[in-house]
Parts: C-alpha cells; sequence; structure tokens
C-alpha cells in the first residue's frame, strides 16, 4: 500500500512541478502504467478543436486518423458524464452511429478502454484519460476505485496557470512536503475496521415440525404466516394404507392367532403336543396385539398438531400436499414473530477482521433510513456460497436490545471490526485486486 501511495503521489507531484501543460500531460500518460497497468495511455481535451493532446510512448498525436476518429466519437458521447466508465464493444450505445470507435474497439484481440475526466479545480472536467487494455483484458472495481483518488491530482495538475519557466519558491516546496506528510499522517488514523455484507432477519428458536412415521401428506390445515397456537392441526397424513394394515392386522392376524389359541387350549386337556403349543401360541397372540397397537398409534399420529405458538413457516405450501415424508424429515418450522435473530454472510476475504460481541449496525431494504443496532453473537468457520455466489462464512447476530423486525426481510450490516489504519481499510481492497492481478 505504501508503494502504491509513493508512486501516486511521485506521479502527482511530478506533474504539478512541470513548467508547461506539454510536460505535465506527457508526465500523466507516461508515467500512468506505475499505478494501474494498460497499453496505452492517452490525453483527450474535451473542448475544442483538438482531439488528442497527448500520447504515451511520447507518440506524435494526429488529429486526422482513424484513431483520433474513434477518441472523438467516444468523446462525443460521453461528454459531460464525470463518472468513470469502462468501454467496450459490448457496452456502446444503442443506435448510436460510431464505425470508428467499434473497429478501435476490435483490435488488438479486443480492446477494453477506462474513460475517466479529470475534476478540473474549476468546474467543468477539461481534459479525460483514455486508458487502453488489449486481448479483452478487464478492469477491476477496486482498480477504478484506486484510479479515482489520483484523478482529483491529475486534474488540478493540469488547471495549475503556468508560464513557459515557473520555479517553485522555497515556501511552495515546504508547502508541497507539508502536504505530502499531511498525507501520510491522515492515511495512518487509527480506526475500526469496518465490514459490509448482506444480511437477512431470520426466527430465533424456532420450533420444527418434524414427519412422525413414513407417509403422504393428504391435507394441509395451515398456510405460510398464519398463526397457530398450541394442540393446532398442521396437516394430516393419507391414511388409506395404514387403515387396510390394521384391518388385516386384526382380523387376518389376530383373529386367526386367538382362534388357535383357543383350539389349542380346547385340545390341551387330552392332547399332550396341544399343551406344548399353548405358551408359544400366546406369544404369537401378544406379537400381533403389538402389531395391532403400533398400527394404531401411527393412525393417532397421522394428524400432526403443534406443539408451540407462534406462525407458520413454510416456503411452498403446495409442494407439501401430496409429498412423500420420511421419519423425522423436517417438514415446517413455527416461530415467534418477536424472537428474531440475524444472518449475515460475511466474504472470506472479510473473515479475519470479525470477533464476537463487535458491535453492528443494520438497515433493512424494506427502511434504508432507518438504522437497528445489534452485536455479533457467533463467528463461523464453514465456507458456504451465499445468495451473490460468494464464497462467504456466516454470522450470527442478535439485537442489541428490543426490535420490532418480522422475519423474512433482508438490508446490510456493518460490522465494526479489529483495530487499523484510514490507509488500509481505504485501499486493501484495492491492494488485494492488484496483488492477485500482478500476482504478488
Amino acid at each position: 500500500m505504501n508503494t502504491i501511495l509513493a508512486r501516486m503521489v511521485n506521479l502527482s507531484v511530478g506533474a504539478m512541478k512541470a513548467e508547461s501543460l506539454d510536460k505535465a500531460a506527457n508526465i500523466i500518460v507516461n508515467q500512468m502504467h506505475t499505478l494501474v497497468k494498460n497499453e496505452r495511455a492517452v490525453l483527450v481535451p474535451l473542448t475544442g478543436k483538438q482531439r488528442v493532446f497527448c500520447i504515451s510512448g511520447d507518440l506524435e498525436p494526429s488529429q486526422d486518423n482513424p484513431f483520433s476518429q474513434a477518441v472523438h466519437e467516444v468523446r462525443k458521447a460521453f461528454r459531460g458524464r464525470p463518472e468513470p466508465r469502462v468501454i467496450t464493444s459490448d457496452t456502446l450505445p444503442e443506435g448510436s452511429k460510431m464505425p470508428y470507435s467499434e473497429k478501435a474497439l476490435e483490435a488488438m484481440g479486443g480492446t477494453s478502454v477506462l474513460w475517466a475526466p479529470l475534476p478540473h479545480p474549476g468546474g467543468e472536467s477539461r481534459y479525460a484519460l483514455w486508458l487502453e487494455r488489449w486481448k479483452k483484458k478487464p478492469w477491476a472495481e477496486e482498480e477504478i476505485k484506486l484510479l479515482n483518488h489520483a484523478l482529483v491530482f491529475f486534474g488540478y495538475a493540469l488547471g495549475v496557470p503556468r508560464t513557459q519557466k515557473v520555479k517553485p519558491t522555497v515556501k511552495k516546496r515546504t508547502f508541497g512536503l507539508l502536504a505530502v506528510l499531511a498525507f501520510f499522517f491522515i492515511m495512518w488514523l487509527p480506526i475500526p475496521s469496518r465490514v459490509n455484507a448482506p444480511v437477512q432477519v431470520v426466527p430465533d428458536h424456532p420450533y420444527y415440525v418434524f414427519a412422525p412415521f413414513d407417509g403422504i401428506v393428504e391435507d394441509l390445515a395451515i398456510q405460510p404466516g398464519e398463526k397457530v397456537r398450541k394442540g393446532d392441526l398442521i396437516f394430516r397424513y393419507d391414511t388409506r394404507v395404514l387403515e387396510k394394515q390394521l384391518e388385516e392386522a386384526q382380523r387376518g392376524g389376530l383373529a386367526v392367532a386367538l382362534a388357535e389359541l383357543a383350539r389349542l387350549e380346547g385340545a390341551g386337556y387330552a392332547d399332550e403336543e396341544a399343551r406344548a403349543r399353548i405358551p408359544v401360541q400366546k406369544l404369537e397372540v401378544e406379537r400381533k396385539r403389538a402389531e395391532v397397537a403400533f398400527l394404531k398409534k401411527q393412525l393417532a399420529l397421522s394428524e400432526v398438531r403443534t406443539d408451540a405458538d407462534g406462525v407458520v413457516v413454510l416456503d411452498d405450501p403446495d409442494a407439501l400436499i401430496g409429498a412423500s415424508l420420511q421419519t423425522g424429515q423436517l417438514v415446517l418450522s413455527i416461530a415467534e414473530p418477536d424472537r428474531t435473530k440475524l444472518r449475515v454472510m460475511v466474504p472470506v476475504s472479510d473473515a479475519g477482521l470479525l470477533q464476537e460481541g463487535a458491535s453492528v449496525m443494520v438497515r433493512l431494504d424494506s427502511d434504508p433510513l432507518r438504522s437497528i443496532d445489534a452485536r455479533v453473537e457467533r463467528v463461523g468457520f464453514d465456507v458456504l456460497m451465499s445468495d451473490e455466489r460468494i464464497p462467504s462464512i456466516l454470522v450470527e447476530s442478535v439485537w442489541d436490545g428490543k426490535a420490532d423486525v418480522t422475519p423474512g426481510q433482508r438490508g446490510t450490516a456493518r460490522i465494526e471490526g479489529t483495530k487499523t489504519f484510514l490507509g488500509m481499510q481505504l485501499f486493501r481492497k484495492p491492494l488485494m485486486a492488484l496483488r492477485d492481478l500482478i500476482g504478488i
């Protein structure tokens, strides 16, 4: 980070100290690769007939060739828009006639241009940077953010009035040195690190309803979001198979076993073999009775009722009717509306900044201007995929006080992490992207 900051400061100071506007512009375009990698840098005036001011490599700019025509088309299309933007053959405005730009963006295996207007201290931008990458190499968001910090200094350097020979006075040198020292001092100010991540409000310790036995759901007696009380019916099983099994067990099983036992007890007075089979038959009768009792218990459980008060949490009620359930399968949950907690999916790259007990500020999408305080209760370890398909860890948080928030709402959470300094907070992610880009 210190290296990148030093390069940005050196480049800005060098441009500001240049004796003429031409030299300042050439310093910027020829040394721009020290901040962000590019194959060609061009400084474009946004007003006047001149289309190209200077090009990296000290090339002589031409005002009447296909490239300058392409620059003029882009300048005309995006003049007055202060924000940087990435321009490729796929992002040109629809319906616009920009033939030279299309050819320039399709050259070199696919050119990606970063168009970055330079802020001017007097008001409207006067110049813009045209930075090229070839072979369809993309521009990372972190690089654009890093460049945004430098654009202010470059715009100021090109907006400083100059004579042909300008020698900085001792007072100006001192002021510049103090400004650089103040910048580095501010960057080293200690602050708590902050992590922003998506958050979802979920029930806290809900009552889960599991399938008591294998079977098919015949009827659903509740709907998602419905308030239920202890003992209310939730759903019924299809009991036709159970009723048939019970009838067969009573008539074809238990009745036959009882009849055989009665026959053996009657014949046992005269038949020794019959007397010997009586104990075995009694065991068979008990087994058949146990089977009948089990089936009756299954029938009694076919109407599933809740053992808790709350609100039904169920995603798709239509998919449950007719579904085949396995014993112990989670069917739905009953939650208390006033008992909720937070599930925050924090990207893995920010996991090292978290700690239990840290304060959390939550802003829900339903009321983005309202902030609610919470605190981290548990930091997970397993890596999961968030809804945005980003490798993340689960962080559970609880409200810091009472919060009247219903489950299911989403928003953004800002978690205060470990201590760091301002420069690292501002440039940590751009430096991560730069490290991945250049492989250090």
